[in-house]
C-alpha cells in the first residue's frame, strides 16, 4: 500500500529531479505516472547490480522496492530545499529504513564536557586542506555491521596530528581500539573520548598491519609489538566556527559529532539541508574535519544599464565549507569525502569538536602549515 502513495509523490515534480540527477534519457519518457513508474523500477534494477543486491524473497525485494522509492522522495526533498550546492540521490543506503540506517552508523550522543582554551586569534587563512600535505589517511569503510565511526574518527585524528607534528606517516589499528576499548563499547558505539580514553590507558596504538580491522568486536589482543603512535591526552574545543577553523588550521584535523540525516542521500556539492531535515539536536555519527575552504560561487546575471545586450557577471556569494572524511568507503560521496556549509552549524557540526594531543615530549609546540 505504502508504494503507490511514495510514487505519487515522487511523480510531482519528478521529471526535472530525475533528469537534473542524470538519471533519465528524455523528458517524454517520464510524461506520465506509469512512465515515472517504468523509470524508477529501472533505476531499482541498476541499484541492485551496482550494490550487489539480493533479497531472501519476492516480498521481501518488494519491500525493498518500496523503501527505494521512499528514498529517492525524501532525496528529492532534501534537494528542492537545499540552500547551498549539495546533491541527492541514490546511494548504497537507498533501501534501508532511517531505523536501520542510524542503527549501524550512530555513535552515542555526547555529554557536556570543559572545553580548552581559545587560541590567539591571528588572521584566519582562507582555506585549509590536510590531504593537501599528505596528513591524512586514505578513507575506510567501517562496514555494515559495526557502530564504529566513533573508533574510526579518533583513530584518524590520531592518524593525522602523528603525521603533521612528527613527519611520520601511521597507519593505525582501529581493532584495537574497538576489542580494547576501556568501558567496552566495541561495535555498539561509543563516545569519541572512549577511543582517547582506551589509547591512553594502552600506552598508545599499534599498527593497522600488525591489529587489522574486522568489523566486528573481538578478545582485546594487546601484542609485544611496540606502539606505532601515542597520545599525551585530548581536549574539546570551543563551540565556535570561526575557533574550530583556527585550530584545524593551525595544529590540524579534528573529530566532530553531527546529524548524519542529509549524509544516507549525499553525493556531491556543498551540503545545506535546512535544519528541520537536519537537526543540530540530533547528533548520531562522528568523522574527521580535515579542512575548509569556500567555492560554488552562486552568480547573479544582470543586464548593463548602456548596453542590453551585454550581461555582467556578479558573485554574489561564495559559501564556505567544511571538507569531512567520512569512513563509509571512498564510493560515497566525493571520494569518502562530505562538504558541509560552514557557519551556522549546520547539522550540529560545530556542536562538540574534540581532538587528540599530540606532541614531542619536552620540545616546545612546532608552528604548523596548512596547505591551502
Amino acid at each position: 500500500p505504502a508504494i503507490p502513495t511514495a510514487l505519487k509523490a515522487l511523480v510531482l515534480g519528478s521529471g526535472a529531479w530525475l533528469l537534473g540527477s542524470g538519471l533519465s534519457p528524455s523528458r517524454s519518457q517520464l510524461s506520465s505516472p506509469r512512465a515515472v513508474e517504468a523509470e524508477v523500477t529501472r533505476m531499482f534494477k541498476d541499484f541492485m547490480i551496482q550494490f550487489n543486491r539480493t533479497y531472501r524473497s519476492p516480498a521481501e525485494q518488494q519491500r525493498r522496492f518500496g523503501i527505494f522509492i521512499q528514498s529517492l522522495v525524501t532525496a528529492q526533498q532534501l534537494q528542492e530545499t537545499e540552500l547551498g550546492t549539495g546533491q541527492y540521490g541514490v546511494t548504497r543506503f537507498s533501501d534501508w529504513t532511517d531505523e536501520e540506517f542510524r542503527g549501524v552508523f550512530q555513535s552515542h550522543p555526547p555529554p557536556s564536557m570543559a572545553q580548552a582554551p581559545r587560541l590567539p586569534r591571528g588572521k584566519l587563512p582562507t582555506s585549509c586542506d590536510w590531504r593537501k600535505a599528505g596528513a591524512v589517511t586514505a578513507v575506510r569503510n567501517q562496514g555494515m555491521e559495526c557502530h564504529s565511526c566513533w573508533a574510526f574518527a579518533a583513530v584518524s585524528n590520531i592518524e593525522s596530528l602523528w603525521n603533521i607534528h612528527f613527519h611520520q606517516p601511521r597507519n593505525l589499528s582501529v581493532q584495537e581500539v574497538l576489542d580494547c576499548s576501556w568501558c567496552g563499547a566495541g561495535c555498539n558505539g561509543g563516545y569519541v573520548w572512549d577511543a582517547f580514553t582506551t589509547v591512553l590507558r594502552l600506552r598508545g596504538l599499534t599498527s593497522e598491519a600488525d591489529y587489522p580491522y574486522k568489523g566486528k568486536t573481538e578478545k582485546c589482543k594487546k601484542n609485544d609489538k611496540p606502539s606505532a603512535a601515542y597520545i599525551q591526552g585530548f581536549q574539546t574545543l570551543p563551540e565556535d566556527e570561526e575557533e574550530i577553523a583556527a585550530h584545524v588550521a593551525s595544529q590540524g584535523p579534528i573529530t566532530v559529532t553531527l546529524n548524519s540525516a542529509a549524509m544516507k542521500y549525499y553525493k556531491r556539492g556543498i551540503s545545506q539541508p535546512l535544519v528541520k531535515n537536519c537537526s543540530p539536536d540530533q547528533l548520531d555519527h562522528v568523522v574527521l574535519l580535515v579542512g575548509y575552504g569556500a567555492g560554488d560561487s552562486v552568480v547573479k546575471i544582470t543586464l548593463t544599464p548602456l548596453c542590453l545586450s551585454l550581461r555582467q557577471l556578479t558573485v554574489v556569494n561564495e559559501r564556505q565549507f567544511w571538507i569531512i572524511k567520512n569512513s563509509w568507503g571512498d564510493h560515497w560521496g566525493e571520494q569518502g569525502y562530505y562538504r558541509l556549509y560552514r557557519g551556522r552549524n549546520a547539522c550540529g557540526v560545530s556542536k562538540f569538536p574534540v581532538t587528540a594531543i599530540v606532541q614531542r615530549l619536552g620540545a616546545p609546540g612546532s608552528k604548523v602549515h596548512c596547505p591551502s
